[in-house]
């Protein structure tokens, strides 16, 4: 009697719930290969474009950057060995120890400099070309300096020397200097190319999370599926598949615009600020050889050189006056150029670093010295009569490479020294950039143990049901 009780009531259980149909369990089993698959090829493909996106960060920061950087260097050290050479012709110096320490210094630096583009060339065969043609000048400069020194007090035979030397590093299209210029310039042009490779590209992480767009449109249609079928209205397992899905998606998303912006900020910001901190340094140096060479050069009836101010233009298009300064004050520098540029956001209305404003302050201060002591330069060189006998006025000379606070060679080291200050903070910004842009966030260790736990949930959710039909059976 009792049997016969059970009987009827699986019977009646089985009339009101349907079992499920014989292509429940092939629907299941397809459901399961195809998570397994979309987790598989989520996995494959993230771990593709993090590489591929790390390989090219890491790339431009390892080669591309230290190249232009160092490019940089070679045209700051350079034009300080021409300064510093002829500082030596003007003062006398050279007939009794040449050029000087400082002068050979220099020229090791730059060839130092030269041998570390040379490695972090980016741009291929062109670049080399460009660099053996840099080393080639450097030689022939240094040679004319030589022949300078060794007819130094034959008068104008070492002047034509070192005008020779001068030109050479200086000349606007084809000097030593325009050289650099120009191999900088194709540097600039391979980090860009870097810059839009594919795998930086919006376009490449899109592509990435279709498998994960897939894979949850999966989950949520076998959730579905189940809670019809089975009656389940909440699967877990599927459940936390779905979340640590989106979760994974998230993390890519983040850690993908976290890279781009660091990338973005080393390449657009850090890198730029410092390459213009050595042009700032260059360009005093050559204003200051500028000076140097012109008390060699001029003869009676020509003018005082006014290349000076040549070289001042580009760091402010006006002169710093007290004004101008006291104006930056609370407002920000009231002129253009590279100086602005860098002290801008030291001297904003929004800055609220007291240390760094008066390091700014300071900086345009000893600049405002600086285009102060060729001021008096000019001035002297106004009331000389460089047709005398002895052309070479001890005033002048002093005045032009003498270290003292109100002269050239002072203030021009005392200028560098504020410019340095600047170049190490921005190396350091763009270290900490180019460091924040290789960092992925964790995403690559993450990677491997989402999937696999991704991969797990979906068999742990699906494979219970198809024991399940299969029991039934």
């Amino acid at each position: 009697m009792a049997a016969m009780v059970a009987v009827k009531s699986l019977t009646r259980r089985a009339a009101r719930e349907p079992s499920p149909p014989p292509a429940t369990p092939r629907r299941l089993r397809r459901a399961v290969l195809a998570l397994l698959l979309c987790t598989v090829a989520l996995w494959g493909s993230l771990q593709l474009a993090l590489t591929g996106a790390h390989t090219a960060i890491s790339a431009a920061a390892a080669h591309t950057v230290p190249a232009i950087v160092d490019t940089s260097q070679v045209a700051y050290f350079l034009a300080d060995a021409d300064r510093v050479a002829a500082g030596s012709f003007a003062s006398g110096t050279v007939a009794l120890s040449g050029p000087g320490q400082r002068y050979q210094d220099d020229l090791k630096s730059a060839h130092q400099a030269l041998a570390r583009a040379a490695e972090h060339d980016a741009t291929g065969p062109a670049g080399s070309g460009q660099l053996q043609a840099i080393e080639g000048l450097l030689v022939e400069y240094t040679s004319l300096i030589e022949q300078a020194h060794a007819t130094a007090g034959r008068g104008v035979l070492s002047t034509a020397y070192l005008s020779y030397a001068s030109n050479l590093m200086h000349k606007p299209d084809s000097g030593i200097l325009a050289q650099v210029q120009l191999l900088q310039a194709a540097d600039q042009q391979a980090l860009s190319r870097q810059r839009h490779s594919p795998w930086l590209a919006p376009a490449t992480l899109y592509g990435v999370l279709v498998p994960a767009a897939v894979a949850l449109v999966l989950l949520v249609a076998t959730q579905r599926f189940l809670s019809r079928h089975f009656h389940r209205r909440i699967n877990p397992y599927l459940l936390a598949a779905s979340g640590l899905l989106i979760t994974l998606a998230g993390w890519t998303v983040v850690a993908t615009l976290h890279s781009d912006r660091a990338f973005t900020t080393a390449c657009d910001e850090a890198l730029p600020s410092l390459t213009a901190s050595w042009q700032a340094r260059t360009l005093a140096r050559q204003a200051a050889g500028a000076d140097a060479l012109a008390i060699v050069q001029t003869a009676p009836g020509q003018g005082f050189s006014h290349g000076f101010a040549t070289y001042t233009a580009p760091l402010a298009d006006r002169p710093v006056t007290p004004a101008v300064i006291e104006a930056a004050r609370t407002g920000g520098p009231a002129f253009q150029g590279i100086l602005a540029d860098l002290l801008r956001s030291d001297l904003g209305p929004d800055s609220d670093d007291t240390a760094r404003r008066d390091t700014a302050l300071r900086t345009l201060q000893d600049f405002r010295r600086f285009t102060a002591a060729d001021t008096d330069l000019q001035r002297q060189a106004a009331g000389h009569d460089f047709a005398a006998a002895a052309t070479t006025d001890p005033a002048m000379v002093a005045t032009a490479v003498g270290p003292g606070p109100t002269q050239l060679g002072g203030t021009g080291a005392t200028l560098d020294m504020d410019l340095t200050r600047l170049t190490d903070l921005h190396r350091q910004r763009l270290a900490d950039a180019e460091a924040s842009a290789r960092s992925d966030l964790g995403l690559q260790l993450a990677l491997p143990v989402l999937c696999a736990a991704i991969a797990a949930l979906c068999l742990a959710g699906l494979w219970p049901r198809i024991d399940e039909y299969r029991a039934a059976r």
